[in-house]
């Protein structure tokens, strides 16, 4: 334990009554000590039931924990102290689009965004939501259905997906290669070909890995930097691949490369 969480630890339990349980639950909750963090959380929230920060945290808790029915209640709890609580607005906003409840999404991320102007989180996912909603809505688009053919048409394939949001996507055949899609720095510069190389054995590492542990087939790799986050999905006998800030939320990275895969698939389905 570390030297910060356990003077705040002796410090409420000295006296229990005090507000230092929020500091406490957040640093706990950082380091994944989610069997402490829930206790602090909601004995502070019984405590301290007028405060909507402190049914934030425990919502954040319990998001951890894959408690989403839980998260959701006591972030409406919050709501119901402070209506305009932007932490709460902010989580009802991803769990709504993660749960592709786009009305109630739009509502709270418009909410949250208007709490916070400018958050490049919120900007992502306010982004990520509309492209989302919009592929989600049936045959909504001709260019969401349509099978694109030729170089300029391959380039292009995900941009249904992608909008207007900093993501990136790839469609990388067995040996690197880039078959459809880019991935262009600010400058311009086209760095498909440098990324597809980097990754070209990333495929058969884990087709390896799996067999070896006999779990099957592998569906998603998501490797995580200070600087980025790339998720990826087997397509075609090589991968579909969306890279994006650190800052965006890795679930919706995760949408979009599914939004991604079901493009590519049609599109190889159409060329083959």
């Amino acid at each position: 334990m570390s030297g910060d969480i356990r003077s705040m630890s002796e410090q409420l339990a000295s006296d229990p009554t005090s507000l230092v349980f929020l500091p406490l639950g957040e640093q706990l909750l950082a380091r994944g000590d989610l069997a402490h963090a829930v206790r602090v959380a909601r004995k502070g929230a019984e405590r301290h039931a007028h405060r909507a920060d402190a049914h934030d945290l425990v919502a954040r808790v319990a998001l951890a924990q894959g408690l989403e029915e839980d998260a959701e209640r006591a972030w409406r709890t919050a709501l119901g102290i402070a209506q305009d609580f932007g932490p709460a607005h902010r989580g009802l906003g991803f769990l709504c689009y993660q749960q592709r409840r786009w009305q109630e999404a739009e509502f709270h991320l418009g909410k949250a965004r208007a709490a916070t102007p400018g958050d490049p989180a919120l900007e992502a996912a306010w982004e990520a939501l509309h492209v989302a909603r919009s592929a989600d809505t049936p045959r909504s688009s001709a260019a969401v259905v349509a099978a694109p053919s030729g170089a300029e048409a391959a380039a292009t394939l995900f941009d249904a997906a992608l909008g207007d949001s900093s993501q990136v996507a790839l469609l990388l055949d067995a040996d690197g290669l880039v078959v459809a899609g880019a991935y262009h720095t600010a400058e311009g510069e086209d760095l498909g070909a440098v990324i597809g190389a980097h990754l070209s054995g990333v495929s058969d590492e884990a087709d390896r890995a799996m067999r070896h542990f006999g779990l099957g087939a592998w569906t998603r790799i998501a490797l995580e930097s200070e600087a980025a986050a790339i998720v990826m999905a087997p397509a075609g006998g090589g991968v579909t691949l969306v890279a994006a800030p650190r800052e965006v939320p890795l679930g919706f990275v995760r949408r979009t490369l599914d939004a991604c895969v079901s493009l590519a698939d049609r599109w190889l389905g159409g060329a083959a």
